[in-house]
């Protein structure tokens, strides 16, 4: 059976969400926006549960947010540790 990805303990996709939005100048309200037209039903709240390591992400919103943000799946599973500015 695969582990489940538990935030609490590893932030990871959270902190790389942050890590995105902020390398875009993006606020969260703006991609909460573009979620939602993207029919993911998300709040302000959640958003920053998820942001911050408290809740878990769906599916449906890492598939949008790869499209807001342009990149990769693999840039949500980035070790924190690994990260390097943007040139």
């Amino acid at each position: 059976m695969a582990e489940r990805i538990n935030q609490h303990k590893n932030p990871i996709i959270g902190s790389n969400i942050r890590r995105l939005r902020s390398e875009r100048n993006m606020k969260a309200t703006e991609v909460i926006a573009k979620l939602q037209l993207k029919n993911i039903n998300v709040t302000t709240g959640i958003f920053s549960k998820v942001e911050h390591g408290l809740n878990n992400p769906t599916v449906d919103m890492i598939i949008a947010l790869r499209e807001i943000f342009n990149v990769d799946f693999e840039e949500f599973f980035r070790p924190i540790n690994n990260q390097e500015p943007k040139k």
